[in-house]
């Protein structure tokens, strides 16, 4: 064999080693870009929907105490938070399915966790069709004039 021939053997294994390694790292990049980007989507909507629930204060309770103590309206905290669910999920095509929703309302906090499952590019060659995102987020109400350094 000449040395023509030898280097390009030398060179069909280099290719055929790296090659499917830089097609693997790009499926890697790929398939994290569209993890975090869903990670991140499914943050914004649980943090909105924390919010909005913690908006809905128990009118009543805050008359009869003359606004010295606040609570939340349990229903209407949750109905809030359902709501800003229902419109902000709607129509997602990122998620093979709606994410699943928990919401815990206390007296005055909103606890929103949602979990849902991203679908793969890359991954899919090594059999990994889907991944499973979470996001939480909490809402306290807030009232009175707060004073000091901003705490």
């Amino acid at each position: 064999m000449s040395w023509r021939g030898a280097e390009r053997a030398q060179a069909l294994i280099w290719l055929t080693v790296v090659v499917p390694l830089f097609i693997s790292m790009a499926g890697l990049a790929i398939d994290g870009a569209i993890l975090l980007a869903g990670r991140r989507e499914l943050q914004s909507v649980a943090d909105g929907a924390a919010r909005a629930g913690a908006t809905r204060v128990d009118l009543a309770r805050l008359r009869d105490t003359d606004g010295a103590d606040v609570e939340l309206d349990a229903a209407a905290a949750r109905g809030a938070t359902q709501s800003y669910l229902d419109s902000e999920l709607a129509g997602e095509v990122t998620w093979d399915a709606r994410p699943h929703a928990r919401i815990d309302v206390q007296s005055r906090r909103v606890r929103v966790t949602l979990q849902g499952t991203l679908r793969t590019a890359f991954l899919r060659i090594a059999n990994i069709n889907e991944v499973p995102v979470e996001a939480s987020a909490f809402a306290d109400v807030r009232f009175g004039i707060r004073t000091g350094s901003g705490s």
